[in-house]
C-alpha cells in the first residue's frame, strides 16, 4: 500500500510509521514536503495579499524520522527518482518513509467539479441495520 502525503497533513499523522513497523506492513509512505501548508498558504497569498499566518512548517529530517522508527528512508528529487525507489519499495513489503523536497504546487482546485452529481454515500443495507437493533 501506498500512502501519499503532503508534509502539512503528514506532519498530523506520522505516528503511524510506529503501527508499520510494529506489524511489518509495507506501508510506502511519500512525503512530498514544501515546508507550508500549501492549500492554506494559496489562499493567504490571494486573498490577502500575502500576509501569511501559521501557514509555514518546521520540518523534521525525514531520514532522521524514519530512523527514529527504525523504518528505511529514501530520498527522491526528481519523477525519475521517485519512480526508482518505488520500483524497490513497493515489492520490498516492509516499512519506507520517501521524502521528495518540492516547490510550491499548483491549486489543485481546477479539479474539482462543482455541479457535478457525485455517487450516493456507501451506507450498509437496510436488513442488517434492523438485524443490528440500530
Amino acid at each position: 500500500m501506498v500512502s501519499v502525503n503532503g508534509d502539512g497533513g503528514f506532519s498530523w499523522t506520522l505516528q503511524e510509521l510506529s503501527t508499520a513497523k510494529r506489524y511489518g506492513l509495507g506501508l510506502v509512505t511519500i512525503v512530498f514536503h514544501d515546508g507550508f501548508y500549501g492549500n492554506v498558504r494559496r489562499i493567504q497569498k490571494n486573498r490577502y495579499g500575502a500576509r501569511y499566518f501559521a501557514s509555514d512548517l518546521t520540518n523534521p529530517d525525514y531520514g532522521k524520522l524514519a530512523d527514529a522508527f527504525g523504518i528505511r528512508s529514501a530520498r527522491a528529487y526528481t519523477p525519475q527518482e521517485l519512480a526508482g525507489v518505488l520500483a524497490d519499495a513497493v515489492p520490498a513489503n516492509e516499512p519506507i518513509l520517501i521524502d521528495v523536497p518540492v516547490g510550491e504546487f499548483p491549486s489543485p482546485w481546477h479539479l474539482i467539479h462543482e455541479g457535478v452529481p457525485r455517487p450516493a454515500p456507501l451506507a450498509p443495507d437496510a436488513h442488517l441495520v434492523q438485524r443490528a437493533g440500530v
